[in-house]
């Protein structure tokens, strides 16, 4: 249960990171930024929808992470 547990951590952030990616900063924030094609989509908004359900769904895993029973010597 304990590599379940970790598992669903990281998976959790590695879905909250991503969604964070989607969402635009803004433009002019570093000049190598420009270059990227999905930058570029993402600071004209793009991705919002994309970030607004990888976001929480992110955030359910990492709290069902915490919430599934360790084992007993934990």
């Amino acid at each position: 249960m304990s590599r379940l547990k970790h598992v669903l951590r990281l998976g959790g952030v590695v879905v909250a990171v991503i969604g964070l990616m989607c969402l635009p900063i803004g433009f002019r924030v570093s000049p190598k930024r420009d270059l990227s094609l999905f930058n570029n989509l993402a600071d004209t908004g793009a991705f919002i929808a994309t970030a607004l359900v990888l976001i929480p769904v992110g955030l359910i895993t990492i709290v069902l992470s915490y919430i599934l029973p360790g084992e007993l010597g934990e």
